[in-house]
């Protein structure tokens, strides 16, 4: 069985445009319809892509 994360870096959720329902992966029916509304397009937020890098600071020349 796969446990789903609760929070942190890439943790799944699905937005649907139409009433901006925000769900988990599991609240999505098997069509992949949003389960408020029943819109067939919804889309996936994605939280985790940004680079964790610091970016580096010259101030010797």
């Amino acid at each position: 069985m796969r446990i789903t994360p609760l929070r942190g870096i890439g943790v799944p959720w699905f937005k649907c445009p139409a009433c901006r329902l925000k769900c988990r992966p599991a609240a999505v029916g098997p069509d992949g319809n949003c389960p408020g509304c029943g819109h067939a397009h919804i889309l996936k937020l994605s939280f985790g892509s940004r680079s964790t890098q610091q970016p580096t600071r010259n101030d010797r020349d």
